[in-house]
């Protein structure tokens, strides 16, 4: 199994007037383009068939669209030999310390309900809370806070 190094600076954390980041305007740019294949085509696959796992204001138990969970499950059954990543996130409208949390129990919800629905348990490398860090959207309307409650999943080459 290989290490994860998560590689920061202090602006990461900085916080202007707003309270947003000064790095939210490149985690909003990021998050609207198509995820950059670095691996092949297995992973250009991954990234065009895995979707986003939305979920409602402070619910981590659900996901909003269970079709879409399940096609995200059904593409891994087709394509065994896929590992990944799931990565939780959560709207800025908690603490960061809540939003971690929360965040953190999506990842695992999805993760328990993959391997449920038989996704072998070491496809998955690791599921990860990221709270409201590398936000998708920094506007302050629910329709912004709810592009921000989901979890995605992150291929890792084999």
């Amino acid at each position: 199994m290989g290490t994860v190094l998560l590689v920061t600076s202090i602006p990461l954390f900085a916080k202007s007037p707003s309270g947003a980041s000064a790095d939210d305007a490149y985690w909003v740019e990021h998050w609207s383009k198509p995820p950059v294949a670095l691996y092949g085509p297995e992973e250009e696959a991954f990234n065009q068939n895995m979707h986003e796992i939305r979920f409602a204001h402070d619910r981590f138990d659900h996901a909003l669209d269970q079709n879409t969970l399940n096609a995200d499950v059904q593409w891994l059954k087709d394509h065994p030999n896929a590992r990944f990543f799931i990565d939780g996130y959560a709207s800025a409208t908690g603490s960061e310390a809540y939003n971690l949390k929360l965040s953190g129990e999506r990842a695992w919800w999805v993760r328990q309900a993959l391997i449920r629905k038989g996704i072998a348990e070491d496809r998955i490398v690791l599921a990860v809370p990221w709270g409201m860090l590398y936000p998708a959207c920094t506007e302050d309307t629910e329709e912004c806070h709810a592009k921000n409650r989901v979890v995605r999943f992150t291929y890792h080459p084999n």
